[in-house]
């Protein structure tokens, strides 16, 4: 499913929540009004959401969402009173890799407010990552 979501267009980062934290990886594909964002870190951390674009926010800490998806077993989903426990990565990938575009029906709720823990955690030290020529 990541070479699914790779196909598509992601650009995949990888940071550690501090120098001596577990490596996370986020995914983001970007749309004209809004991001998706896959963070995989540990099987409850991972989660996806849509996050509306503005000049001065940022992708991996959000304070509002379209849509979010993931483990949510400490609070409701946002604008829900659902609580998701044991969901799995695959399923959060499947979720996010089966929204509906955009401008599409369905594809661009309303903003709500982002649930505390939404983005890439800690303070986000970055990995450098090296790319090799394709031949």
């Amino acid at each position: 499913m990541l070479v699914t979501a790779s196909k598509r267009g992601y650009v995949w980062h990888r940071f550690r929540d501090d120098r001596h934290g577990p490596e996370v990886l986020a995914g983001v594909f970007g749309w004209d009004n809004c991001t998706d964002v896959l963070v995989l870190a540990d099987e409850k951390g991972t989660h996806a959401y849509r996050a509306p674009v503005a000049p001065t926010s940022d992708v991996f800490a959000p304070t509002q969402v379209h849509w979010w998806y993931g483990r949510s077993d400490d609070a409701a989903l946002p604008g829900t009173d659902k609580v998701l426990r044991g969901v799995t990565m695959v399923w959060v990938l499947r979720a996010l890799l089966t929204l509906p575009d955009p401008g599409e029906p369905g594809g661009l709720p309303s903003v709500m407010p982002a649930l505390k823990g939404t983005g890439v955690p800690g303070d986000r030290v970055p990995v450098r990552i090296r790319t090799w020529p394709r031949h």
